[in-house]
């Protein structure tokens, strides 16, 4: 399992390097004045903190090789010897995630961003286990509403929408 933590790590700093120097600054515009973001700053925090991460985990897995072997600690994941595969469940699960993820993209396209996502809202909810239509309802509607809004407001964005 440590082996799968370190080439885990690895490549993850591998790929955020190549995102960073590479694929961002390449596929960005700058900034439009002086005092304006570059476009390229949010991406560049969330490549950031992925390459901490991935740094973090590879640290870990090989300066905290001793405590897993001394059994004060052990990574609980299926890999290696433990590896059981993918269950029926798992590829289920895989296939309805892929099928919402194909659908909200179509939606956004078609209807926009804020009813696609009341939608899937609803969805998911009911799929975790809400069942209060107060909750489900005011968290669908405000959801996709506060975060078109702020979209807007904090990087001037407009979502889709067929209004628009």
């Amino acid at each position: 399992m440590r082996t799968t933590h370190i080439w885990a790590g690895v490549l993850l700093v591998l790929a955020s390097v190549w995102c960073l120097f590479w694929l961002i600054p390449d596929n960005t515009y700058p900034p439009d004045s002086e005092l304006d973001l570059a476009p390229s700053l949010v991406p560049s925090i969330a490549i950031g903190a992925c390459l901490i991460l991935a740094v973090v985990m590879a640290v870990q897995a090989i300066f905290g090789g001793r405590r897993v072997e001394a059994g004060e600690d052990h990574l609980d994941e299926e890999f290696g010897e433990d590896a059981t595969g993918a269950s029926r469940h798992v590829l289920l699960n895989l296939l309805i995630w892929s099928a919402v993820a194909c659908a909200s993209w179509y939606l956004i396209e078609h209807v926009g961003f804020e009813p696609a996502m009341a939608l899937f809202m609803v969805a998911t909810m009911l799929f975790v286990g809400a069942r209060n239509p107060w909750v489900i309802a005011l968290v669908s509607i405000a959801t996709p509403v506060v975060l078109s809004q702020a979209a807007y407001q904090f990087f001037n964005t407009e979502l889709p929408a067929f209004w628009r």
